[in-house]
């Protein structure tokens, strides 16, 4: 059996007629990948002038976003677009054969150069090249040797962890694009696509209260709300809505005030009540912890103090951030208010000041 037999399966290739041209990807990563590929184009034509000037076009691209980022749709976009095969390691061999790591890595990119053009992406990279590993230093010894304009090669790689992984392989990439959640158009592209057929469901209404969630947790809840009962006669109310996104039980893992506030319902923990909070924090203190919100997020700090100002039930939504800002029940009305209008003139003024 020789040395192809052996680590053949631990590749997989993908021709652009493979892929489904309707797949729906997250929108901005697709952007991005338009963006490279301009870049791309434009090489054809100054290629010969940045060699004559020492420079080079190594085409090696490290993709970094939260949890639930549609990387996938950068490499199919270049695939369709180029056009140019796919070649990606097995995840599940990768990792159920550790010790074959290394061997693996050099035929991924013989493979890749052999079925040039290509990609050779590599999804989870922090698992197949962890810090301070000889599969760390072996990925960027054979990075650096492959390129696309000598092998017609571009190596892009994904993480939600790049912490997990060495300076020096870090350093190897020429391009890095970062995705922090899925963006108000992504969001709003997708519920309506997913919202079709169904005049009864807001789209933007949809995104707008999905604010910080990834594409993956967009893409749950849209399939949650379309299977809900139809509501015969127009639209769902915006706050009723609110209520089905709370009940959907999809959770944002990579909304922070989310996922905590879920760890503090299965801890048995409640919000604070306005008495312990009188006690908790007092009134000095106060306006330190309202700069330290507002310079947060000053739109929803000054939401969520409405909302207690106007004595009405309050949401999830309010409860969820009243969890993480509980000083905020503190006072009257008009204290509120005041120290929050306080707290954003000294926000404005430290930001002057910083330049930003």
């Amino acid at each position: 059996m020789g040395e192809d037999d052996i680590y053949a399966d631990t590749v997989i290739l993908s021709r652009p007629e493979d892929l489904d041209a309707d797949r729906l990807g997250q929108y901005s990563v697709r952007e991005n990948a338009k963006s490279f590929h301009e870049s791309i184009i434009r090489l054809a034509k100054i290629g010969d002038d940045l060699r004559l000037k020492g420079l080079s076009f190594g085409g090696r691209v490290l993709l970094i976003g939260g949890v639930g980022t549609d990387f996938e749709a950068f490499v199919q976009y270049l695939s369709l677009e180029i056009p140019i095969n796919i070649v990606r390691p097995r995840m599940e061999r990768v990792l159920g054969r550790p010790d074959s790591t290394r061997e693996s890595i050099s035929f991924w990119f013989e493979f890749a150069k052999r079925n040039a053009p290509s990609i050779l992406y590599l999804e989870k990279i922090e698992y197949i090249a962890p810090a301070q590993s000889r599969e760390s230093a072996l990925l960027g010894i054979e990075a650096e040797g492959t390129s696309w304009v000598n092998d017609e090669v571009l190596l892009v790689a994904s993480t939600s962890t790049p912490q997990l992984m060495d300076a020096e392989l870090l350093s190897v990439f020429n391009h890095t694009f970062v995705s922090e959640s899925a963006t108000l158009d992504d969001r709003v592209r997708l519920f309506e696509a997913a919202f079709k057929d169904r005049e009864d469901l807001s789209p933007t209404d949809a995104a707008e209260l999905s604010e910080g969630w990834s594409f993956s947790e967009t893409q749950h809840l849209a399939v949650s709300l379309v299977l809900c009962q139809k509501q015969e006669e127009g639209q769902i109310p915006r706050e009723k809505l609110e209520q089905m996104i709370a009940d959907s039980g999809v959770l944002p893992v990579g909304r922070k005030r989310a996922f905590e506030h879920m760890v503090t319902r299965i801890q048995g923990l409640k919000v604070p009540s306005i008495s312990s909070v009188e006690t908790e924090y007092p009134d000095e203190f106060l306006d330190q912890l309202y700069l330290l919100a507002v310079g947060e997020n000053y739109a929803e700090t000054q939401r969520v103090i409405e909302a207690l100002n106007s004595s009405l039930p309050l949401s999830s939504k309010d409860l969820e951030y009243l969890s993480e800002y509980p000083f905020l029940m503190k006072g009257t009305p008009e204290d509120r208010l005041t120290r929050l209008l306080r707290a954003k003139k000294n926000n404005d003024r430290l930001r002057r000041i910083m330049g930003r």
